[in-house]
């Protein structure tokens, strides 16, 4: 589910039928917060099966370290059992029926999500999902069926938008025809994994750059704007400061190839996602 570009760019929360707010979160909220625990969140509600595997394996036995004996092999047997299902069964489970073993997991998953739902929740194995504590909201919940959705609400809402989405799943005419799907699949999350996180994207540098080089806003100012909406003046700054380089060129040496397109300051960027 793509949001619209209106909603993105919305300072009210994302309002759905079941009562969630997804919001998404001024910079002063978030500097409150402090930046490295935001990324944190945001790293936990990103987090799928593979990742979380494959992030355990890095760490080795320091994963464990503040976990009870009897937790360590919760977990590794919850793995075990996922190792024996097959592609096509593995489909079927879901990040958090996996998650929802591992504690310290959890309470991460947990926290973030009430951060950004403005909800404190906790996570209920007897409801298999994540339900209001506060007491005065109680419409709050995540239930496990919907946790993917609000998880890739919440990601747009903060300017992420992963490639990987949810798509009807195909019909194999063959079995080598679904290894090899899945296998194309492998290698696509391994690339998007691989991809360069440059530290001049640090959302610092950015807030920084932005309150530098814009109009209007400034250290001042900018911290009542959303994480979102900084993201969207950090690209028209760019797109802008490569038309104003056009244009000049074409003020001086002309435009023989009509390669100069004069609505390029208005474009719609909001589609590149």
């Amino acid at each position: 589910m793509k949001l619209d570009y209106g909603t993105l760019i919305s300072i009210s929360p994302l309002e759905l039928k079941n009562g969630l707010g997804i919001r998404s979160p001024l910079l002063r909220e978030i500097e409150a917060l402090s930046f490295p625990v935001y990324q944190s969140f945001l790293g936990v509600l990103l987090l799928d099966i593979e990742s979380y595997y494959s992030g355990m394996d890095k760490n080795g036995l320091d994963y464990f370290a503040n976990y009870s004996h009897q937790e360590k092999q919760a977990i590794c047997q919850i793995r075990e059992e996922y190792n024996h299902l097959t592609l096509e069964e593995k489909e079927g489970i879901l990040p958090i029926d996996i998650f929802s073993y591992d504690t310290k997991l959890l309470n991460s998953v947990t926290e973030a999500l009430s951060f950004f739902l403005d909800c404190r929740l906790s996570y209920s194995h007897e409801h298999k999902g994540f339900i209001a504590i506060d007491g005065k909201r109680a419409d709050c919940q995540v239930p496990r069926e919907i946790y993917s959705l609000i998880t890739e609400l919440i990601l747009q809402r903060n300017g992420i938008f992963p490639s990987k989405t949810a798509i009807e799943k195909p019909k194999f005419k063959s079995e080598l025809a679904k290894k090899l799907y899945y296998r194309a699949k492998e290698a696509e999350q391994k690339r998007e994994k691989s991809r360069d996180n440059s530290a001049s994207m640090d959302l610092p540098n950015i807030l920084s750059a932005v309150a530098a080089r814009h109009p209007s806003l400034n250290m001042l100012n900018i911290w009542d704007i959303t994480v979102y909406q900084l993201y969207d003046q950090f690209k028209r700054l760019q797109n802008n400061t490569l038309y104003d380089i056009q244009s000049m060129s074409v003020a001086a040496w002309g435009d023989s190839k009509n390669n100069f397109d004069p609505s390029q300051w208005y474009k719609n960027l909001n589609t590149e996602n």
